[in-house]
């Protein structure tokens, strides 16, 4: 515990460090998988509810975490997974007031946490199909 405390001595606690931006990121890709993998097994079991649930997974997953993104992003200053490394986003160049995001900035960042994932996998299940993969 003393080589931990000696490493985090010098860095500035109010900035993440890259463990925490390397685990955040990756706890956000693996959220998807997982929730599909559990949709699946519980699919299984109940058929009649939740086929139609995993058959339009994408768009049931996106609906969620915008959602999700939204509540996090305008009650905590972060998205769910910063909010859960204790991680926040904060207004750089605002000169007076407080740091705070806006509405917009909000609907800006849910655009690259929701949109811009759900677009690529599109692209990407096109791409397969287009490529003879699927």
């Amino acid at each position: 515990m003393e080589f931990m405390s000696d490493m985090l001595s010098g860095a500035d606690s109010g900035k993440p460090s890259l463990f925490e931006i390397v685990a955040q990121h990756k706890m956000s890709e693996l959220l998807e998988p997982a929730l599909r993998h559990v949709t699946s097994v519980y699919a299984h079991r109940y058929p009649r509810y939740l086929v139609r649930i995993l058959n339009w997974h994408e768009e049931v997953y996106a609906a969620l975490m915008l959602a999700v993104e939204r509540h996090y992003l305008r009650n905590y200053g972060g998205s769910f997974t910063e909010h859960f490394y204790g991680t926040k986003r904060v207004r750089v160049r605002r000169i007076g007031g407080d740091n705070s995001l806006t509405r917009g900035d909000v609907w800006k960042s849910l655009v690259f946490l929701v949109g811009l994932p759900l677009l690529k996998s599109r692209l990407d299940q096109r791409y397969e199909r287009a490529s003879g993969g699927e």
